[in-house]
Parts: structure tokens; sequence; C-alpha cells
């Protein structure tokens, strides 16, 4: 058994070829047809990726998982995901639609904006992924999938050509999802100070990602956040509890947990090995804080999954 937790791809060939053994000759940018991507009943474990998603879901029903927390897909599902989200898929049934994963070097190197990305809600940190819409707006959106399907294959067009158009059609696919998001979830106050909370997540999102620059880690502590962030602790939790509804320390211990629990399921890592991994100086101090979190020791947790496996 491997001693990663869960797979990371940082380039599309290498996940494409992985997953779901299709070649890619593009870095950067692919889409494809639902059908191309397993039929009823599959599992797709834990991943993470450096791709952006779109997806649309036509027909079909299932879950996905995003960062350990189960989102229902069913006729009429648009998602869209960030770089390196923790993602695991299960269909019920067959799922049709599209799905197209592009990388930042994609859009930012044809972009006259320093972060594009900020320019569409469903990228930013914190947003909800997953929307159901209207027909007419599932009908509208998948016919600019498929004109960038076609689009993006046409060998008539030079490759240079193809991408650069492929590029336009994205930003105007996004444009239009945009809207549709906006007023789906209408409720929202999208003029709220979003940028503290999106840059602590995406610290605690990354901060358990291997770093061979990291010399002597060390445990994430609120304190320890705020600094990375320049901020007051004070600050960081009442703006965390403010537009989350819970405190820095909340995030940590759960996303700690979390870590810990893909640990447990997916290594042979020891119980020691697994505090070590996650920054604990001693692997009791790592036994107390998961038994204060899930109720159960980490060795109970893992012969639990042994039984619920035999």
């Amino acid at each position: 058994m491997e001693t990663q937790p869960i797979p990371y791809y940082d380039n599309l060939p290498d996940f494409l070829k992985v997953v779901k053994s299709i070649d890619s000759t593009n870095r950067c940018f692919g889409i494809f047809p639902f059908e191309q991507f397993g039929g009823p009943g599959e599992i797709i474990p834990p991943f993470r990726s450096s791709t952006y998603v779109a997806a649309l879901v036509t027909e079909g029903s299932g879950t996905i998982h995003l960062d350990g927390v189960p989102y229902c897909v069913k006729p009429g599902t648009l998602y869209a995901l960030r770089p390196w989200t923790v993602r695991a898929i299960h269909k019920q049934d067959q799922w049709r639609g599209y799905v197209m994963m592009f990388t930042s070097e994609f859009v930012t190197k044809r972009s006259v904006l320093s972060d594009p990305m900020q320019e569409y809600p469903f990228y930013r940190k914190g947003a909800q992924p997953l929307i159901h819409i209207a027909p007419d707006e599932v009908a509208e959106l998948y016919s600019q999938f498929e004109l960038l399907d076609r689009e993006f294959s046409n060998q008539t067009r030079s490759k240079a050509d193809r991408l650069d158009l492929t590029f336009h059609l994205l930003q105007a696919f996004m444009i239009k999802s945009r809207q549709i998001y906006r007023q789906t979830l209408s409720a929202i106050d999208y003029s709220q100070p979003v940028s503290l909370v999106e840059r602590f997540q995406s610290l605690l999102q990354m901060y358990y990602l291997p770093d061979p620059n990291q010399v002597n880690p060390v445990l994430l502590t609120v304190h320890e956040a705020a600094d990375r962030l320049h901020i007051h602790p004070h600050y960081l939790s009442d703006i965390l509890k403010k537009y989350t509804g819970k405190t820095a320390l909340q995030h940590i211990r759960e996303r700690t947990a979390f870590e810990a629990q893909n640990l447990i399921r997916n290594t042979d890592l020891t119980v020691a090995e697994i505090g070590y991994r996650l920054h604990f100086d001693d692997p009791s101090n790592f036994t107390k804080f998961f038994k204060s979190v899930l109720g159960v020791t980490p060795r109970a947790y893992r012969e639990q999954l042994y039984a619920l496996a035999a």
C-alpha cells in the first residue's frame, strides 16, 4: 500500500492516464463526454489534481465528495472545482454530459488579468461548488460544451489557433455560467470580504501536501495560520466565524482530522507515523487529538475499518 494517502497529479496527461487510461498530449486543457469516464456503479477514490474543473451532468445520479463533504448529483447538475480539492465520485448510474479540465497556466498565459479566475465566483475558495439548474439553462450550457469540444478537436486548424479559440470559448462559457450561478444563488451577498477567508482556506488545503522545502514542519495552530496571513489571530477567527460559521480552530481541527482519517484508511503507516506526518511532536498528543474530535482512538478507528471490510 502506498504511503501517500491521496494521489495528486500536477498535470493533465498524468491524471488522465492513471485514472482513465486516456492519452492526452495537451498538458493544460481537456474536454470529454461523461460516457468516456465510466459507467453505472463506478467509484473513483479520493485524489487531488492541479486542474480546474467545469462539468455538466445532463443525465445520471450519484455523489461527489469534495474535501470530505458529499454533494448530490442529479440531472441538471453544474459543478466547478478548484485545483487541489480532494475529489471522490460515486456514480449510481450512467452519467451523461461533459467534463472539462484546464490548468491555471492555460488561462493566465492568454489573459490580460493577473488573476483571471477571481472573475468567477464559483472558483473562489469557499464557494458553493455545485448547483442544480433549469432545463433551458442546461440546454444553453450543453451547447457551449459541444462547441468547445468540436473546436478543440478541430484538426483543420493549427494547434495554436485551436487553443486560442478554445480559450475564448471557455471565457464565454464561464461568463454564461457566472450569470446562471448568481441567479441560482441570488441570496448570497457577493460583496462580502471573502479574500481573507479564501486565503485561510487555501492555506489549510495546501498545508498537508508534501513540501520538500519544508525543513522543520510545525503543527498548524491558529497563531501559526494568522502569522502566515499577517493578521491577528483574534481577527482571523472573528472573520471566519462571521462568514463561515466556524472559528479558525474549528476549521483546523476538522481538516487535521480529515487528513488523519485518510491516512488511516489508505496507508499502512503506524499511528505514530501518521501523527508525525501531521506534524504532531508526540504520538500520544495525536491520539488525544483524534479521540477528542472523532470519539475513538486512531487504532480503534482502523480496527473498525478492518471489521467493516471483513
